[in-house]
């Protein structure tokens, strides 16, 4: 990921803008951490707070670090997003897509913009970027005005002793650049659950307010191989109830008297399909049984990370910024909550495959660290 010129305050790096005035956490307070240090879910509140106390975090997550996880993080009406080029291509769920009614096709549809010339306007659809944070000790030196394009939020501490002002750059012309049909974004119908075989994702891209590409040096780099099991990664999102926390990748564990397998591939796909007679929620068009059998099968498609995401879309990055993951469901099991993420190297395969989008994977492979 490049690094924006944008400075802020590491005090509130990765706080999140949608919190009421009157609950933001007051300045000095930390998040108690996970009482399970083996559940692998810590708060970087506590870290952005006194920058000392991170011990048990890589030594390169500093505050310019956070700072630029979070310019690359984009907010989208109560989902998350990640930047994954320099040309304003993010991702997300699909599902959260959808939800937010901006898509004028049949819900069952699929779409693959070839160039960006084919990219489909999300009317109504507006992303926004939290660029700056300011802190100041008195409400009257807030701002009055705003430059077209920003908006500023304003959130106080408990005992009003201190404020802070978020500034979201906001960007309105938001264009659709890939989504895969919902039979197989919601492949079986099992939310809450792990193991999943979905294939949850959608790609858009953002565009500046003269129409032109977004040009930004804050992005994620994609990664292409899947994630280590017990991996560290940090999920990005804004959410009023859980920061930006840094999560484990899971191993086995227990459920329903048997043993979980760390990762889903397309072998399990297809097997759920030809396991519950091709039909209902497990059923397959023809293109897309014909496509997934073009791809490596042991391609994976669905990991779990301990802990809870913050919000659907929230991109799992690890300490070298490049996104392994995007999430898109919680999963309630005997051992806790599991966050469960579509993967990265899932995406890229069926890009070039099913989906015949080789110009999008191929942009997204050209982001990858060397």
């Amino acid at each position: 990921m490049r690094y924006c010129s944008i400075l802020c305050r590491a005090v509130c790096a990765l706080l999140l803008g949608s919190l009421a005035a009157n609950t933001f956490a007051q300045a000095g307070e930390s998040v108690p951490l996970n009482a399970d240090e083996n559940a692998g879910v810590e708060h970087v509140w506590r870290f952005a707070q006194e920058t000392e106390s991170r011990s048990s975090l890589p030594r390169a997550v500093d505050a310019s670090w956070i700072e630029n996880a979070r310019l690359g993080t984009l907010q989208l009406h109560g989902c998350a997003a990640a930047l994954v080029s320099a040309d304003g291509l993010a991702v997300t769920s699909a599902t959260c897509l959808r939800s937010l009614e901006t898509w004028i096709r049949p819900d069952d549809s699929v779409f693959v913009a070839g160039t960006p010339s084919d990219e489909r306007n999300l009317p109504g659809l507006t992303v926004r970027q939290l660029v700056e944070i300011r802190e100041f000790t008195r409400i009257e030196d807030a701002s009055e005005d705003m430059e077209t394009g920003f908006e500023a939020e304003l959130i106080a501490a408990d005992d009003s002793s201190a404020f802070w002002e978020y500034v979201w750059r906001t960007y309105s012309d938001v264009r659709l650049v890939v989504i895969p049909p919902a039979d197989v974004t919601d492949f079986g119908n099992e939310d809450g659950v792990y193991p999943r075989h979905a294939i949850d994702f959608a790609l858009f891209r953002v565009y500046d307010s003269e129409g032109q590409l977004l040009d930004t040096e804050s992005y994620f780099a994609w990664n292409d191989r899947s994630p280590f099991v017990r991996e560290r990664l940090f999920a990005t999102a804004f959410d009023a109830n859980t920061p930006f926390t840094v999560m484990t990748v899971s191993d086995t564990f227990s459920y329903n008297g048997t043993i979980s397998p760390p990762y889903t591939t397309l072998y399990g796909m297809l097997d759920q399909y030809y396991s519950h007679g091709a039909t209902g929620a497990w059923e397959l068009t023809e293109d897309w049984l014909s496509g997934i059998k073009e791809t490596d099968l042991a391609t994976v498609l669905n990991f779990s990370v301990v802990g809870e995401c913050a919000q659907t879309g929230a991109g799992l990055i690890n300490v070298d910024m490049e996104i392994l993951g995007i999430a898109f469901d919680n999963a309630n099991t005997e051992q806790g909550t599991h966050c469960v993420a579509m993967s990265t190297s899932g995406i890229l395969a069926l890009l070039r495959t099913v989906l015949n989008a080789e110009g999008v994977a191929d942009e997204l492979a050209e982001q990858a660290l060397p």
